[in-house]
């Protein structure tokens, strides 16, 4: 393989409603995509979706150092499974970048399956199969609004539900759910950090009643390093997001806070790709941590594609994303990433990342923040 042309876009589509929680609202998608085109015709897309408040990095970031960290696929001769996984590894730890991490492995993964007419699931030689089951999320919303979701929760017949909590009225709407839903509704909670300790022990406490499953970084970043000791003063196990990006982190929490009562929430971008978070998840599976795959709001049909990829062959506890039909004005893959009645989806099973980029639809959305074209100077010799 050799690299002709490298594109990046910021990507940002409209929300049909904005989606709201303690660290962050959001009215449009926030996402980088990588088009990685070869010499031999072929293009490859990937995507990450980068977060301050998670892993430190902002599209701009990435912009000011795109030309610097993806100078080395402009010189990659061989496209193989260990030269992609040397590249992302590079980027993650030069650079500090996951997103964009994530998004090169992705592109580098569609073009060699593409050029091998192979899946992702192949290419990885992922040997579980399992049914992807995606949950709901429902954000912080207005009573009035919030019972027309419940609504549409019952109609789809998801089997479990993520309330985002954090607000003074969040046991009406726990209450809520239980009277519509029933009692065998799984519920989790997440708290994006909205607590100090004192909150959360007695709000947790308080919400045990409803037999809620996990509930979801609910200290402060001030008080993290509590954590442990919240573990031991409340039933329900915590799930922790922003706390697990790097398998440093992921064996902190799993020497102080014992396996059933701890949980993780992985994320393709946060994690810097699918091998690392597989590495994760094996982690976490070794020592007796169940785990969950999210996404970020607003991804497009690459992250919800590659991550039931992931789903298909990892042992999860939930799943969420391929929310686009229900958050986002519009999508720009061409095949449809929808899960049906509840919540169950079809397999990815195409070549490459499985979904097909509509190029019109990209150009759209998007703003290019880099192109090896314009920006690439040669390394001296």
């Amino acid at each position: 393989m050799k690299t002709k042309e490298i594109a990046l876009y910021r990507v940002n589509i409209p929300f049909k409603t904005s989606i709201d929680h303690h660290l962050k609202k959001r009215a449009y998608s926030e996402s980088i995509v990588l088009e990685l085109q070869t010499a031999d015709g072929r293009i490859g897309y990937g995507e990450g979706a980068p977060r301050s408040y998670v892993t430190g990095e902002d599209t701009e970031m990435i912009r000011e150092q795109a030309a610097s960290a993806l100078r080395p696929l402009l010189k990659l001769e061989s496209n193989s499974l260990n030269s992609i996984e040397q590249v992302v590894r590079r980027i993650q730890q030069d650079y500090q970048l996951p997103a964009l991490a994530a998004a090169v492995e992705m592109a580098l993964l569609d073009i060699w399956g593409q050029k091998n007419t192979c899946s992702l699931s192949n290419s990885f030689g992922f040997n579980n199969n399992f049914t992807p089951i995606y949950s709901a999320v429902l954000p912080f919303l207005p009573l009035e609004k919030m019972n027309k979701w419940v609504q549409l929760v019952k109609t789809v017949g998801f089997q479990q539900i993520k309330l985002k909590v954090g607000h003074a009225n969040d046991e009406q709407y726990l209450a809520l759910l239980r009277k519509e839903l029933g009692e065998e509704v799984d519920i989790r909670l997440d708290v994006n950090r909205a607590w100090t300790l004192e909150q959360a022990r007695e709000k947790i406490r308080a919400f045990e009643k409803y037999n809620i499953s996990s509930i979801e970084e609910p200290l402060s970043t001030a008080e993290l390093y509590q954590l442990p000791l919240l573990s031991q003063e409340v039933d329900t196990p915590i799930m922790l997001d922003e706390s697990v990006c790097s398998m440093t982190q992921a064996a902190y929490y799993s020497n102080n806070i014992p396996a059933h009562k701890l949980r993780f929430n992985l994320k393709l971008s946060k994690m810097g790709g699918v091998l690392k978070t597989s590495k994760v998840h094996a982690f976490a599976l070794a020592h007796g941590i169940k785990c969950q795959l999210g996404c970020n709001v607003g991804e497009t049909a690459i992250l919800s594609a590659v991550g039931r990829v992931f789903a298909q062959h990892h042992p999860l506890i939930a799943l969420e994303g391929s929310y686009a039909t229900y958050f986002m004005e519009n999508d720009i893959g061409k095949e449809c990433v929808a899960f049906g009645n509840f919540g169950i989806a079809a397999p990815i099973v195409n070549d490459g990342i499985g979904v097909t980029i509509d190029k019109e639809k990209l150009e759209q959305y998007s703003q290019v923040i880099y192109t090896s074209l314009n920006n690439y100077m040669p390394i001296a010799a």
